[in-house]
């Protein structure tokens, strides 16, 4: 089976190596597409991984005008911004901001009234706008790429990306009759991006959670929704520390013998200023009538994608603190993949705002704990997602630091009596075929029947589609222009200053 697989940007390789090693390995011809390279997989990585994999090639299709981009990111962009209009969102204020973020006020202040709060205005409003997608002219180039390539399967990730760019693809693959399948890269993915905009044939989803989600959240049919688990988190279940405690606590700057809490920070759209909380954090801690809370190592681990403000943070006066790594690491593989887990591993408790590690550690069977606070209420209460964790029973959650250190107290003195807790969790969050089940294969077997499943209807247009193009032309022609004029100056410029200096 000859299978296409177009990612965001490289860095979501990561949670996919798994699939697409075990896909290669039972015969299967695969291609990967990666619409940006960063830093968080950068081209050598990529380049070595797939060196190691027979049957693995990848593309980085070339960046390009498209004389509708525009047009089409406007009709997309005002889906999503719809969808943050309902109800079921009305705690969402940040969420609801970034997607309005990306339309003129005007637009946003306009729509808002129309629709009223009201579903059924909503997706009138989504089906409306679909009618016109369905009118926006495919891209050329993605059409010349299926045809001369031609994969029996096209798998998508994340596709929810607010402007929706993948969904140009997804479109072409519908059109021309390739079967395909969107993976769910997150367990946030499905409530707080973009709508899922195009049905493929099927969804692979984590969990029941995620299945409920993408059929409420996204009108996507049962029937093409799939449960494959978290194949992404497969790598740790077996993993053992690659460092003993002292070791590690030497390692990071800890007292070699320290009990330490590990404070996993957040996303920049989660927590962008996060250090005031931490240092007022570790403050109550320290002042705690409680010798256990008192004196206990404190590790703060950093986000990858918002560690710039931990630069020149110094905790050293609070004692037995660290901050590593200071400059933040993703944690893919080699040494930065050995640290993250190792830090998890060594520590007694975790504790956060709302981020993805807080679910590794409950795959490591560790308490994790959070605070709510007025700070971060957009982005705790206000996010579906975080909902997950706490109804799930995995987060121990308090209103105030005073709770909170009772919270800590009781954990610390009785440990195991969460753990079978934080395993229900895993098992029906993670592993909901079983905790003793890897993933990847089912998500694999899942991908090789979809080679067996009906192909969607292809993206039928309306009688009257020539005539919504003829009315969007203007508006994609001036701002192709605006575009194209705008690259020619500034290559003009380039060449100006080059052969000035030459």
């Amino acid at each position: 089976m000859k299978i296409f697989f177009l990612m965001k940007n490289s860095g979501y390789l990561r949670n996919y190596t798994s699939v697409v090693r075990l896909l290669a390995a039972k015969g299967h011809q695969v291609q990967l597409g990666f619409l940006k390279i960063n830093e968080i997989y950068p081209q050598t990585a990529i380049d070595r991984e797939v060196k190691e994999i027979s049957g693995v090639s990848y593309i980085v299709p070339p960046k390009r005008l498209w004389l509708w981009r525009k047009t089409a990111e406007f009709v997309r962009v005002l889906q999503t911004y719809l969808r943050f209009l309902d109800t079921y969102y009305n705690d969402a204020k940040k969420l609801r901001a970034r997607a309005a973020e990306l339309l003129p006020r005007p637009v946003s202040r306009l729509v808002k009234m129309i629709v009223d709060h009201s579903p059924d205005r909503i997706w009138t409003a989504v089906k409306f706008l679909r009618v016109i997608e369905r009118s926006i002219p495919l891209d050329p180039y993605i059409v010349k790429f299926f045809k001369s390539n031609r994969p029996d399967v096209f798998l998508v990730t994340p596709l929810i990306d607010m402007r929706a760019n993948q969904l140009n693809w997804l479109k072409c693959a519908r059109l021309l009759g390739i079967k395909s399948g969107l993976c769910v890269a997150s367990w946030d993915n499905l409530s707080n991006k973009s709508l899922i905009q195009m049905e493929p044939d099927a969804v692979f989803v984590w969990n029941k959670i995620q299945q409920q989600e993408a059929a409420d959240l996204h009108h996507i049919p049962l029937s093409k929704i799939v449960i494959t688990g978290a194949q992404c988190y497969d790598r740790l279940f077996a993993r053992q520390p690659s460092t003993s405690g002292e070791e590690f606590c030497k390692k990071v700057g800890l007292p070699e013998k320290a009990n330490y809490i590990l404070y996993l920070c957040s996303s920049g759209f989660i927590a962008p200023q996060e250090v005031d909380f931490v240092a007022k954090w570790i403050e109550r801690l320290r002042r705690s009538a409680d010798p256990q809370l008192n004196r206990i190592g404190i590790l703060v681990r950093p986000h990858p994608q918002n560690a710039n403000q931990w630069h020149d943070v110094d905790f050293s006066y609070f004692g037995n603190v660290a901050v590593y790594p200071r400059q933040g690491a993703n944690p893919i593989h080699g040494d930065s993949l050995k640290d993250f887990f190792d830090s998890i591993y060594h520590s007694v408790a975790t504790v956060g705002i709302n981020t993805t590690p807080m679910i590794e550690s409950g795959i490591l069977n560790k308490p994790v704990l959070t605070i709510l606070n007025p700070q971060f209420e957009d982005t705790q209460k206000g996010t579906i997602h975080f909902h997950h964790l706490v109804n799930g029973g995995l987060l121990n959650v308090s209103h105030d630091l005073d709770e909170h250190l009772d919270q800590l107290r009781q954990i610390l003195s009785e440990q195991e009596s969460y753990q079978a807790r934080i395993k229900h969790f895993i098992q029906s969050f993670v592993r909901p075929h079983g905790l003793d089940i890897e993933c990847t294969p089912i998500f694999v077997e899942a991908v090789e029947n979809l080679n067996q499943r009906s192909v969607s209807s292809s993206v039928e247009t309306v009688w009257w589609s020539p005539l919504v193009r003829v009315l969007l032309f203007p508006w994609a022609a001036l701002w192709y222009l605006f575009r194209k004029t705008k690259l020619l100056l500034k290559t003009t410029r380039k060449i100006i200053l080059r052969d000035g200096l030459a």
